[in-house]
């Protein structure tokens, strides 16, 4: 009994201290929504087709269901000397390399408009094709799965290719591993896939770059497996593009203050960079 007379007379005294935390703001007006057209957009040579995807931004502060839309649009595209108009499609616009060809070394300029009013523009210039010389070694190691001490395997991959020395260069490495498995009963395909962004300060003094990585667990019972290494020399502003992104999405400090994502459409919002790209497949197994 002297014991639920305690909890009666702490009650009260939990209940005013929780107040205490409670903090009273008046009502202010949220930030007014300006509407821009969000652009996303990597040209190549390698490409037959070249997409330009369009978008609206949405307001930060809206209980409507309804997404803002950016309207009818259509756009041009220049190299500096021709200028061609873009078609259309479902996610926006699009040219053939027919219509407009893209080369290593040339400024294009991307201008786009809306029947909302809206306009943005941005240009990319195509980084020069080089021999990028890839060289791609794997080693085999056999370990223990941690949980359980049941033996696996990891490949190990080294991946090298050339930087230009008087260039400042900037890349992304792409890599995907495919297993396969002819089993009529057990037919499967694995794909892995990894990336990483660099800049040309982890060149060697022989002007190579080099990295490291590894595939686990590595199945051994595949019938065959190949592993492609794309190496993509890009603009600066496609490195800063999704290394922003990836800041954003993965920050490792949960206490860091949020980063904006890197843009660098005139009147507008996103990325139009371009890149050139060199491969390599290599058959494992």
């Amino acid at each position: 009994m002297r014991y639920r007379s305690y909890i009666y007379f702490l009650l009260p005294v939990f209940l005013l201290a929780g107040s205490g935390c409670e903090k009273y703001i008046n009502y202010v007006n949220s930030p007014e929504f300006r509407q821009k057209l969000v652009i996303t957009s990597f040209i190549s040579p390698s490409d037959t087709l070249s997409q330009i995807l369009v978008s609206s931004n949405q307001p930060l502060y809206s209980f409507s269901d309804k997404p803002e839309e950016p309207g009818d649009i259509t756009g041009t595209i220049s190299d500096g000397t021709n200028e061609v108009q873009l078609d259309t499609i479902s996610t926006g616009l699009y040219f053939s390399r027919n219509k407009m060809p893209v080369s290593p070394g040339k400024t294009y300029t991307l201008k786009i408009s809306s029947s909302k009013g809206l306009y943005a523009e941005a240009s990319a210039t195509v980084p020069m094709q080089r021999e990028m010389m890839i060289k791609v070694d794997t080693v085999t190691y056999a370990g223990d799965r941690y949980d359980y001490y049941i033996p696996y395997k990891q490949l190990m991959i080294t991946i090298e290719f050339n930087d230009h020395p008087i260039e400042k260069n900037f890349y992304t490495v792409i890599g995907k591993f495919s297993g396969y498995k002819s089993d009529p009963e057990n037919n499967y395909y694995l794909p892995r896939y990894w990336f990483e962004y660099i800049n040309d300060l982890k060149a060697n003094p022989d002007n190579r770059i080099r990295l490291d990585s590894w595939i686990a667990p590595l199945e051994s019972n595949f019938d065959s497996a190949f592993l492609r290494v794309y190496v993509l020399n890009t603009e600066e502003s496609f490195y800063l593009y999704h290394t922003s992104l990836s800041e954003y999405d993965y920050s490792d400090n949960p206490f860091s203050e949020t980063k904006p994502v890197y843009s660098n459409i005139d009147g507008g919002l996103g990325i139009f960079a371009s890149y050139v790209i060199d491969s390599l497949v290599l058959r494992v197994k």
